[in-house]
């Protein structure tokens, strides 16, 4: 049986199957294709795929492994610094917001968006010690005892 191997631009429809089979087509196959564009959005629910990829990471562009997100690693690292001197969640996120932090979902910093990244914080922070700039930012910081 011969095979055609056909490039779809429009949306596929029931019609389109109906007319296929009518003529003796047989379907045999279908392959999906992503834009780098859509690549983190899960249309079923895009707060979904926020979930699965934890802060300061994001997918990298060949979809097999995630990278460090430069804008969410600096964000993570100021809160860090924020917890350090003793800030409350109220404080950070007023000031995560003045120095134009947005969350991943593009939105102004809440109290409760603060908490809900202490675990992330607590899971990165080992990390974030090791960094080479740390011990200047460290010695910058005004620590309440």
């Amino acid at each position: 049986m011969p095979r055609v191997r056909e490039v779809v631009s429009e949306p596929l429809t029931l019609d389109y199957f109906q007319e296929r089979m009518a003529r003796g087509w047989k379907l045999a196959a279908v392959e999906w294709q992503t834009s780098a564009a859509l690549r983190n959005v899960d249309f079923r629910s895009q707060e979904q795929v926020f979930e699965q990829v934890p802060y300061g990471l994001r997918i990298a562009d060949d979809c097999n492994h995630l990278i460090e997100d430069p804008t969410e690693v600096e964000a993570l690292i100021s809160i860090y610094e924020k917890v350090v001197e003793g800030k409350r969640p109220a404080q950070i996120a007023a000031e995560l917001n003045q120095a134009g932090f947005r969350t991943r979902g593009n939105g102004l910093w809440t109290p409760g968006a603060v908490f809900d990244l202490l675990p992330r914080l607590i899971e990165v922070g080992p990390k974030l010690l090791r960094r080479p700039d740390w011990p200047e930012r460290r010695s910058k910081l005004e620590v309440i005892a």
